[in-house]
């Protein structure tokens, strides 16, 4: 936990000292706000160690400058899936928070592509029903890194759609490949 506030402490500070810099002080613009809807390839661990694909929402929020800005998210999920012929439901429910950088670099006058990585922490429920037996494990929240990348369609300088794909590095010991979120939103620049 104290590497962790180590980080986000560091990222503030660079993201603060980045966005002075840039602007001379901290001017209107510098903060948007998105609204976001996706699907994600997630590593589940029970009932045994599998992939699964859901849908996802939550927002994103992204300060300072363009070329580096700092990056907080916070997306929710539930999945609900049946094994054994039915005999066996497991539902799942996972809040996922990242926080991270952004860099955005502009594509004529109104696409943008940017990059974007940092760390990501899970909380995850997980209920499983068994002949009528409701059992609820809750693990402990981990933290692993994420990068990704997208692009911005501006629309009249306030509005932009975006649409991107990050990969969260798990380190899962039976599952090898990394998580893939896809997403859509539409941001706000306030």
């Amino acid at each position: 936990m104290k590497n962790i506030l180590r980080f986000v402490s560091f990222i503030l500070i660079i993201s603060s000292s980045t966005s002075v810099l840039a602007y001379g002080n901290i001017s209107k613009g510098n903060l948007t706000i998105e609204p976001i809807v996706g699907y994600e390839r997630v590593q589940s661990i029970l009932p045994t160690p599998h992939t699964s694909n859901r849908l996802f929402y939550g927002a994103r929020a992204n300060w300072g400058p363009q070329y580096l800005s700092l990056e907080a998210e916070v997306t929710q999920s539930k999945e609900d899936e049946t094994y054994n012929s039915g005999t066996v439901e497991m539902a799942e429910t996972s809040t996922n928070y990242k926080l991270g950088l952004r860099s955005a670099y502009n594509i004529g006058s109104s696409l943008r592509w940017y990059l974007r990585a940092g760390a990501s922490a899970r909380e995850s429920k997980y209920e499983r029903t068994e002949a009528g037996v409701t059992t609820t494990q809750e693990p402990a929240t981990y933290v692993s890194p994420y990068a990704g990348s997208g692009l911005s369609i501006n629309m009249l300088g306030v509005f932009s759609l975006n649409a991107g794909i990050t990969a969260v590095f798990t380190n899962h010991r039976e599952i090898e490949e990394p998580e893939y979120q896809s997403s859509l939103g539409f941001s706000i620049r306030i």
